[in-house]
């Protein structure tokens, strides 16, 4: 994620809570790292902003919110 500096300004922006949602076609636009998913969910729970991708079925404001960070989590402590 570093290197993608639009990427990071609106990661800022979240944080200064000019927005509460990143919306994306789908998930692998957002990220393809696991690692970053994680990092990038623990961001948004953070500062009440929610991540939903079109094709996917991803959307972290909903009830499957819960499933879908446990999943990540699962895969990413399976992955190291």
């Amino acid at each position: 994620m570093a290197n993608r500096p639009a990427f990071q300004q609106m990661l800022e922006d979240m944080k200064a809570g000019k927005i509460n949602y990143i919306v994306a076609y789908k998930l692998d636009r957002v990220t393809r790292s696991v690692r970053d998913l994680e990092v990038l969910i623990s961001e948004l729970e953070k500062h009440n902003c929610y991540l939903i991708c079109d094709r996917d079925d991803v959307n972290t404001s909903s009830a499957n919110r819960k499933i879908f960070c446990k999943n990540v989590n699962s895969s990413f402590t399976t992955r190291n």
